[in-house]
């Protein structure tokens, strides 16, 4: 299998949360196949430490992790640990509460099943609208 470049100085950080293996194996391999950074996680425990630290570009997770991928999404947002292009959820096709919980968050949905192409053009159109950050001038 063709290895990912590695990402450029600029690449943008994208923090999946997915704890089913391969879906994060093949969503780990899309992204950074596109040039962006990715940080795999398997819990929301794990991905609220990470970004508490900050350097996040777009969060982009599952619903149907250890807890409701949506209550993850709230308290990022309560804690003013969004990433600059914001939330990406996940939920099942078929699961409409968690789609309603997760448009009542106030978040992106990508819903499963998905063609990885599709959510790499998605998470793409965020990043460029999203503010970059600014940079010192150089002095």
């Amino acid at each position: 299998m063709q290895q990912p470049p590695p990402p450029d100085a600029d690449a943008a950080h994208i923090l999946l949360v997915e704890d089913e293996p391969m879906i994060g194996r093949i969503l780990e391999f899309k992204l950074r196949m596109e040039g962006h950074r990715v940080t795999w996680v398997r819990s929301a425990a794990a991905a609220e430490a990470l970004l508490r630290d900050g350097g996040v570009d777009l969060l982009l997770s599952d619903v149907t992790l250890e807890e409701d991928g949506c209550q993850l999404a709230a308290r990022v947002s309560a804690a003013g640990w969004r990433p600059r292009a914001g939330v990406v959820l996940m939920p099942e096709q078929r699961d409409r509460a968690a789609q309603a919980r997760c448009q009542a968050a106030g978040v992106a949905v990508v819903l499963k099943p998905f063609k990885p192409t599709v959510v790499a053009a998605q998470l793409r159109t965020l990043l460029e609208a999203a503010p970059r950050p600014a940079t010192a001038p150089p002095g």
